[in-house]
């Protein structure tokens, strides 16, 4: 919404759970989306987010960024928009990653832009927006339960926490990163214009077997030169 501009319907979204917040007795508002991570490198657009939320009646905002090793982050996107009918490529994504710090793959329903080099961003962030930025890494975000870091810090009763941890333990993990197999299989389809389905596979089996394994094999090579890069470049 902040993207399109559409601030009518964010201001709307921000009203309704605001006066949710107010009914329940409550003092604090979670609000979590993979899209707040836009707002790192379109901090004009975080500066209008928080103008909004302060007109609504919010007086006091915090922010707090998820920090993966890069190339576990690397990773788990190109794993995860396989699936989003786009067609991506280790090595540009890599290089757009060493050169600016973050890539946006675009999809036709997201436009997101992952952030890789988030302590150099924070650093702007803060400047331009928000000094009251937190940073946790991503093992510690997923320690005990997803989240568990962040609602200690919350100050959440002891009996609450318990709670989460036994609701956590019930959903268990919902989105499991596919194989190697099924994302290049994916990201065939994607790039002849099918859908990713056994059909076509069973009628195309030589040829798309023969891509996925040299896609695979492309993939670890790729992968091995990365990772030496990413080291060298954010440790």
């Amino acid at each position: 919404m902040s993207q399109k501009k559409d601030l009518i319907s964010l201001r709307l979204f921000l009203e309704s759970i605001f006066q949710d917040t107010v009914i329940n007795n409550c003092n604090t508002t979670l609000i979590s989306g993979e899209a707040f991570e836009n707002f790192l490198v379109d901090t004009h657009l975080a500066v209008e987010f928080e103008r909004l939320a302060k007109s609504i009646g919010y007086s006091k905002i915090e922010w707090v960024v998820v920090n993966r090793k890069p190339i576990e982050y690397l990773k788990s996107i190109y794993a995860e928009r396989s699936g989003y009918g786009v067609v991506l490529d280790l090595s540009i994504i890599a290089n757009m990653v060493l050169e600016y710090g973050y890539v946006s793959p675009s999809s036709r329903n997201y436009n997101n832009k992952f952030v890789f080099d988030v302590k150099k961003f924070a650093k702007f962030f803060k400047k331009n927006v928000n000094k009251n930025l937190t940073i946790i890494k991503f093992e510690d975000f997923i320690k005990g339960f997803v989240g568990n870091d962040l609602f200690n810090k919350l100050l959440l009763p002891n009996n609450a926490l318990e709670t989460l941890n036994i609701e956590a333990e019930k959903i268990g993990i919902k989105r499991k990163r596919p194989s190697l197999e099924k994302v290049e299989f994916r990201y065939v389809a994607n790039f002849l214009g099918m859908s990713p389905t056994k059909d076509f596979h069973d009628n195309n089996k030589s040829l798309v077997d023969s891509l996925i394994s040299h896609r695979i094999k492309r993939n670890e090579a790729i992968l091995k030169e990365v990772s030496a890069k990413f080291q060298n470049h954010f440790d």
